[in-house]
């Protein structure tokens, strides 16, 4: 079969055999992939130090007409993003964005705006300019509306306020939005409190074009409040524990 080309992002690598190298990569034109690299843990020149988590390639593989399996063939090193496993804060947030998009996307199912989204979160932590944290909240956010699960942060479902004093507000996670405490008095199970402030700036999150969101500033509680919903709506959804969420501080 001929070649194709895309550019991708490692999102996951296994050892297989004592030459080879499994590796799942999210790609531009192909969306999720995984790929057999045949002597990769030998090779002196195709894929030394190439085959690494979070690296941008460009990549030339060969379909398989009999398996989801597919070749390697070679692949070209775009940005190695080194600092991105050299310091441990940086490293857990981008397995995070990586186990993310391994665990929400189907295989050879293409999306060019998630491409574009997960390689600007991983410069962004690269450059590690505006906190570990927040940017994976902006891309959390970004990618559950890239894929259909666009939060509801507008009010209550039941009475549509916000914002109303003395009036506790809390995610559900089953309902897919916000309920009050007037309108539930009993906190349900799996809800999240979150304070009018976070919920605030989500929705900004959510309805903020990607160029502009590095002028959003959040607090360390509201960044504490982000990541708790986020992680407590992928259990939900995904039916699944997210590694990585275990080790983010």
């Amino acid at each position: 079969m001929f070649l194709q080309h895309s550019l991708a992002i490692v999102l996951q690598v296994k050892d297989h055999g004592d030459s080879d190298k499994i590796v799942t990569l999210y790609t531009l034109e192909h969306g999720k992939i995984v790929l057999i690299a045949k002597g990769a843990k030998r090779s002196k020149k195709r894929f030394v130090n190439k085959l690494e988590l979070f690296s941008l390639l460009a990549i030339d593989f060969v379909p398989s007409r009999h398996s989801s399996l597919m070749r390697l063939d070679q692949a070209e090193l775009l940005a190695p993003f080194p600092r991105l496993r050299e310091n441990y804060e940086l490293y857990i947030g981008a397995s995070l964005l990586c186990e993310l998009v391994l665990h929400w996307t189907r295989e050879h199912d293409s999306d060019e705006e998630l491409f574009r989204l997960l390689r600007w979160a991983l410069e962004g932590l690269a450059m590690a300019g505006g906190g570990v944290g927040r940017t994976i909240i902006f891309f959390h956010v970004k990618m559950l509306d890239i894929l259909g699960y666009r939060p509801d942060l507008t009010g209550c479902l039941d009475c549509h306020a916000l914002g109303a004093p003395g009036v506790v507000y809390r995610f559900s996670p089953l309902r897919n939005g916000l309920v009050c405490s007037r309108c539930e008095p009993r906190a349900a199970a799996n809800s999240q409190p979150l304070s009018i402030q976070t919920i605030q700036l989500l929705r900004r999150v959510q309805d903020m074009e990607q160029g502009k969101l590095e002028r959003l500033q959040f607090s360390p509680a509201a960044t504490r409040e982000g990541i708790a919903l986020l992680q407590r709506y992928d259990s939900h959804l995904l039916q699944r524990e997210v590694q990585s969420w275990s080790f983010l501080g």
